[in-house]
């Protein structure tokens, strides 16, 4: 998908991402006090110019980065879809980052509406699924023994497509359920998470810069680890 910037009082969506966006410690892990202020004016900024019949054109940019249908209505942040965000985020349209920040706070879920923020849309962070799922790719081999067997799949699991997956890689001790019998999918990967796996897929000591990892890091984890001849 192309990007592009849509005007806004005049100032397009895409500059208030790269121009208004709050200056974290990149390479520290404490999060700033005012990153959460912002986060909530750009909320209360955005819900009200959508609550009070936006342009179409400003409608139509909020369904185009969620991937929803441009037919279907009434607009809502609930109509957003956040995978699809992730996704186009990944593959590199940054027009994703402000839908996808305003839906993870209207949510709550702050620690990642932040991380997202602090990587400007440039870095990916990585959820505990994301992990599972790469770790199923570097142990296939060991992995294979595990799920010939039976698994018990964590509920939040049940009805995604790589549930069984992620039982075997709990079951195989390369990761934790996160609270209780949930895995938690869609929390951001941390130091419980990676340290657990120094020495095993990855070197050890495990050293990364925040309290989150993202995508390209995670991989020089996993490159380094074969350099070493720890990972499977």
């Amino acid at each position: 998908m192309s990007t592009y910037s849509l005007p806004v009082n005049g100032a397009g969506i895409t500059q208030l991402a790269e121009c208004q966006l709050p200056k974290l410690n990149v390479a520290g892990s404490i999060p700033v006090t005012r990153s959460i202020l912002l986060l909530s004016m750009v909320v209360s900024i955005f819900s009200a110019a959508l609550s009070a019949q936006a342009p179409d054109i400003l409608q139509d940019f909020w369904w185009e980065a969620s991937g929803a249908r441009l037919d279907t209505a009434p607009f809502s942040l609930s109509s957003l879809n956040e995978r699809s965000l992730k996704s186009q985020l990944g593959n590199g349209n940054r027009n994703a980052l402000m839908p996808l920040v305003m839906l993870l706070v209207t949510e709550g879920r702050m620690d990642e509406a932040e991380a997202w923020m602090e990587g400007r849309g440039r870095l990916v962070p990585v959820t505990r699924r994301d992990l599972g799922i790469a770790l199923s790719w570097y142990g296939r081999y060991e992995l294979h023994s595990v799920l010939s067997t039976q698994l018990e799949v964590p509920s939040d699991l049940d009805e995604d497509d790589y549930g069984r997956t992620l039982a075997a890689i709990v079951d195989a001790g390369w990761m934790h359920c996160a609270y209780g019998d949930l895995f938690m999918p869609d929390l951001l990967a941390g130091p419980s998470d990676l340290i657990l796996l120094q020495g095993v897929f990855f070197p050890d000591p495990v050293s990364w810069d925040r309290e989150w990892i993202g995508m390209a890091s995670l991989d020089s984890l996993f490159a380094a680890g074969i350099e070493q001849g720890v990972s499977r």
